[in-house]
């Protein structure tokens, strides 16, 4: 987990998140929570054309983790918020770009 990893290694802080430098943009990217590697997205190819294709792309990216994470689906089937909004803002706010 990234506390142990924070904790106890001399490895640097957290990457920034990563921002395309200029648009167009194509290529590979990925979140990832800063502490918790197991909360991440698969790699996703993208395809740019402006910083409002890339502010939705990030929402699109988001609403995954939290439909992935942020849910519970208990025995009898019923799906219920395992996070509430204020943990979700916690969690969003820790979540980082990586490009592959």
């Amino acid at each position: 987990m990234g506390f142990f990893r924070k904790a106890f290694s001399r490895a640097p802080g957290a990457k920034p998140s990563f921002v395309p430098p200029a648009f167009p943009f194509a290529g590979r990217v990925r979140l990832v929570h800063q502490d918790y590697d197991r909360i991440a997205t698969g790699w996703w190819d993208i395809s740019l054309g402006s910083a409002e294709e890339w502010q939705a792309k990030l929402r699109e990216m988001e609403e995954g983790v939290r439909r992935h994470f942020g849910l519970f689906q208990m025995e009898d089937g019923q799906v219920v918020p395992r996070w509430n909004e204020t943990t979700w803002a916690r969690v969003r706010g820790r979540l980082v770009v990586e490009k592959g």
